[in-house]
């Protein structure tokens, strides 16, 4: 029987709840994030940084070789919101031999500064996960579809709620994210990140940072100025992954 459990990339904090395959060069990716810096961010900053139209294309690296890449589209929505859509291609192999690939895709659409819906589909290396969502009042209704069986989650506490959006700086200010690659609300704890990377330092504008904690691995996401620009994080056998604004 084909092992499901063999997660090697996965840019979302849910993965890391299944168990990582045994292999030397396996690795398992955290989640993501965006935000501001050490300072709370101003109302204005925030919706400085979070206007519409604006796009991001990182370069995504492992140990600062390529393996994909991950794109973010940000436009104004109909109802006056705003819609975000992303798509993440990521391909690993070993000698010319593949080893693994994850495709993700994700439309969101944001009202009064939360998160009003959801419709994302993980491909993680043959394994399929399905997430739609749509707020309804203080709540919101949340559907998860593992392997096209329903998955059982606990209840999305009520509020505003807001997914991983790096590109939004008011998400420093949060205490729980939705992991659109498997559904689940995470705890998060916010803090400033300990040093920023040397070839971020060298840029002509000051760097900020923060780091998104109270997952398995501590994610940092960098900004220049309000604009995303970065993120590192740690994964499997200490390697580093990196996104990098082309």
């Amino acid at each position: 029987m084909e092992d499901r459990s063999a997660t090697l990339l996965c840019p979302f904090p849910g993965a890391r709840r299944r168990r990582a395959p045994v292999r030397t060069f396996g690795i398992v990716l955290a989640g993501w994030l965006a935000a501001a810096a050490a300072p709370a961010t101003t109302a204005a900053a925030a919706a400085a940084a979070a206007a519409a139209p604006a796009e991001w294309r990182f370069t995504v690296r492992l140990d600062g070789k390529p393996i994909g890449s991950h794109r973010f589209v940000l436009a104004e929505g109909g109802d006056g919101g705003l819609a975000i859509r992303s798509e993440a291609q990521f391909d690993l192999s070993l000698l010319g031999v593949a080893l693994y690939r994850y495709r993700h895709r994700a439309e969101e659409r944001w009202a009064a500064g939360c998160l009003a819906a959801i419709d994302a589909r993980t491909d993680d290396n043959g394994r399929l996960t399905e997430v739609r969502g749509q707020a309804d009042g203080e709540r919101f209704e949340l559907q998860v579809r593992d392997e096209g069986r329903p998955a059982a989650l606990p209840a999305v506490p009520a509020g505003c709620l807001m997914s991983f959006a790096y590109w939004n700086p008011a998400l420093a200010g949060q205490k729980r994210l939705l992991d659109p690659g498997s559904g689940r609300v995470e705890p998060v704890a916010i803090a400033a990140p300990p040093a920023v990377p040397a070839d971020l330092n060298a840029l002509p504008q000051p760097v900020r940072g923060l780091r998104i904690g109270g997952l398995a691995q501590p994610i940092d996401v960098w900004y220049a100025g309000d604009r995303w620009i970065g993120l590192d994080t740690i994964v499997g056998g200490g390697r580093r992954l990196s996104y990098r604004l082309r």
